[in-house]
């Protein structure tokens, strides 16, 4: 297991997962989303290559309609 910090809180990855396979198994849409890790943001053609290690930071944002 890999134990990595996703929003402020523990999150447990089963395997050494990459930005892509994480965005993948939280269901969430392909696009309005940005993604730093440790303070640094990823560029999206970079997710599947990124892989996450214990105790990264991720921080997911996404985008929200509203007026």
């Amino acid at each position: 297991m890999v134990e990595i910090i996703l929003n402020g809180s523990q999150h447990q990855l089963k395997q050494p997962s990459t930005v892509a396979e994480l965005i993948d198994s939280l269901r969430l849409p392909g696009s309005g989303i940005a993604v730093a890790i440790n303070g640094e943001v990823i560029p999206r053609s970079k997710w599947v290559e990124m892989t996450l290690s214990a105790q990264d930071r991720v921080e997911l944002l996404t985008i929200a309609q509203g007026g």
